[in-house]
């Protein structure tokens, strides 16, 4: 082990897995537990143990010496074909390969709901996710953070009236806010009228909003923020249409972090199926992004024509400085046609094109591009209930980058219990990712399998690899991916009671 500032020290290979198998030893123990009470009361759930790995080697900063740098014929500095950037007269920096690393990530998820405690409609859910990594010290997400409640609340249900206490989250237009505290909802004659808040959480890490920004953001002063919302629903035949309004603030008042609104429909008419949504900040006085997406199923329902308008520009908080910068505005039009002449056989082709709002950046020589284009196709041939071909293939260009890419698929079911799986890619983008004249190829396969009726596993491996560039940083793309999945059933669903066991 080696010894790190501040007095900690990270833990072995062995001792992080001595550390994973101690928390699914106390998980288990826990589940287990609760399944013997389900005598008296209900349990109904699952437990999920994933093992991701991947072999690669990362891209790192190098220093150059001015006298080897060289203007290229666009005028960029280049160094053995790489653009660099020169810091001083004497060192520039540069990218380079480092040695390959590899490194696997596991997760335990344990997800149920309980229900039969003597009062009529209540129940208690959650979703419970341990983490670790295992192998090199390859950065992969999120493996420092050891356990997360992802869910956990309990819920009061009786017909109209539904109330939740614990963590939770709302899915909405306004994206997947989480919250430690309490929501409920009324619906009566088609509306549904709905009320939360609590203690906001950060986006995409279940953690209280301080904690999360701490050590990343330093400027934001550490305390936390409070989340109040609520959304009405009304419904008339096919039609609904959604309208919510949602705050953020600290929690000394001291401050407003978001305080954002959105209207979503969704209508089934005669011959059309119409869907959208908008949203408006408050905070800034200005509309965020919007879709509006139009379906028409023509030929008898063989053919079915799409066309969809988009704006989008990109959110953030009050209490970030990103944005400052005034992001970006594109808006967006998509034409798509899906053709089934039987049920064995799919086609569909797709056009978009793209515009960028104005930078507000000085050019001296040309303005910025502004525009990008791309088409895509692919198809679908089932010539058996046990074979499935699937392929596709996309093609994008734009300001700052060109992609090419393409990719098929053969399933295999011998059985209702196994399917079996093949897959090859090719892609070649250019700029963003530094693939340049080169191009990456890939295959790989999978298995999913239900080994009885509560256990199933899958699995699968990839491989990726890249011809040169003839850039300094070649084949940044090779690399190898697997992953296994095993998921175990448990309690008895009550509306299966009766059910056979295999």
């Amino acid at each position: 082990m080696t010894a790190r500032p501040g007095g900690y020290e990270r833990p072995g290979a062995y001792g992080r897995l001595r550390r994973y198998v101690s928390v699914l030893a106390v998980l288990a123990f826990w589940l287990a537990a609760g399944v013997r009470g389900a005598r008296a009361q209900g349990v109904r759930g699952w437990v999920g143990t994933t093992v991701q790995m991947v072999e690669l080697r990362p891209i790192a900063v190098d220093t150059i010496a001015r006298d080897r740098v060289a203007r290229g014929t666009d005028g960029r500095l280049r160094y053995n074909g790489g653009v660099v950037t020169c810091v001083s007269d004497d060192v520039c920096l540069g990218y380079r390969l480092r040695g390959e690393e590899a490194t696997m990530a596991a997760t335990q998820d344990v997800g149920f709901t309980a229900w039969g405690f003597g009062v009529g409609g209540l129940s208690f859910t959650a979703l419970l996710r341990a983490r670790t990594r295992l192998g090199s010290d390859l950065a992969w997400p999120r493996t420092d953070d050891r356990f997360d409640a992802m869910l956990a609340y309990g819920q009061w249900n009786r017909g109209r009236v539904r109330v939740r206490v614990g963590r939770q989250e709302i899915r909405s237009g306004l994206g997947f806010p989480a919250f430690d505290g309490g929501s409920a909802a009324l619906t009566v004659a088609g509306f549904r009228v709905e009320g939360y808040g609590g203690r906001s959480l950060a986006r995409g890490l279940r953690d209280p909003a301080n904690e999360a920004l701490r050590g990343l953001e330093d400027f934001v002063v550490d305390r936390s923020v409070y989340l109040f919302g609520g959304s009405a629903r009304f419904r008339a035949g096919a039609t609904g249409v959604t309208a919510r309004y949602q705050r953020e603030i600290y929690s000394d008042r001291s401050g407003l972090v978001a305080e954002r609104g959105s209207i979503d429909l969704a209508s089934v008419l005669p011959r059309t199926r119409v869907s959208g949504s908008l949203d408006y900040d408050f905070g800034l006085g200005r509309v965020g992004k919007g879709h509006l997406t139009l379906a028409v199923p023509l030929l008898d329902g063989k053919l079915l024509v799409e066309a969809s308008a988009r704006r989008y520009l990109p959110y953030f908080q009050l209490s970030t400085i990103w944005g400052f910068f005034e992001p970006v505005a594109y808006t967006e039009g998509e034409l798509r046609a899906a053709w089934s002449p039987s049920s064995a056989v799919g086609l569909w082709l797709s056009g978009g094109w793209r515009h960028y709002g104005d930078a507000g950046t000085a050019v001296v020589l040309e303005p910025l591009e502004n525009t990008g284009r791309r088409v895509s196709a692919g198809a679908r041939w089932l010539p058996d209930p046990a074979w499935g071909v699937d392929g596709s293939y996309r093609l994008e260009w734009g300001p700052g980058g060109f992609l090419s890419s393409g990719d098929a698929a053969v399933r295999w079911m011998p059985s209702e219990d196994l399917t079996l799986s093949a897959r090859a890619m090719s892609f070649q983008q250019i700029e963003q990712f530094r693939l340049g004249d080169g191009r990456a190829y890939g295959g790989g396969v999978s298995a999913d399998a239900r080994l009885t009726d509560r256990i199933r596993f899958s699995g699968g491996l990839t491989v990726i690899r890249q011809t040169a560039s003839g850039g300094a940083v070649d084949s940044p793309w090779n690399q190898t991916r697997g992953w296994s999945a095993l998921r175990i059933e448990v309690g008895q669903d009550p509306g299966l009671a009766n059910r056979r066991s295999r």
